[in-house]
């Protein structure tokens, strides 16, 4: 099986990645460096504002905080997945502990990646779930 940097990168597909992080210097960072990669990004900084624009539908890879006050990045993805809908999903937290991790896996999430982390890491992460998904 081929490791996900050894896999030719996915055709740059017209889906957009979502980025949903309460801290907007974090979503503003993400924007820029994934944008730097001719990624299609739109960002928010809640879960309710990316539940309720209608453009998330084009999402093709989800990058979503974990703590954010109102609804956490778990509770979103539990919400998305009552609607049948599926995404690749990352999950970005700076405090993750066991229990978080098991929920993470029981609702499918594609990755589980702890803050600090490297640029390189999260598109190695973001590569991967657009290649599977595609």
């Amino acid at each position: 099986m081929l490791v996900p940097w050894e896999r030719s990168p996915p055709e740059q597909s017209h889906e957009q990645i979502c980025v949903v992080d309460d801290d907007e210097g974090v979503a503003d960072s993400l924007k820029s460096l994934l944008e730097a990669f001719d990624y299609d990004v739109q960002s928010y900084n809640s879960g309710a504002d990316f539940l309720a624009d209608d453009r998330r539908r084009a999402t093709g890879c989800l990058i979503i905080d974990q703590h954010m006050p109102g609804m956490d990045g778990l509770d979103i993805v539990d919400r998305l997945q009552k609607k049948g809908v599926r995404v690749p999903t990352i999950l970005v937290s700076g405090r993750l502990d066991t229990k978080t991790r098991e929920r993470a896996a029981s609702l499918g999430v594609t990755s589980v990646l702890e803050k600090p982390f490297a640029a390189e890491h999260l598109l190695d992460l973001i590569r991967t779930a657009l290649w599977e998904r595609n």
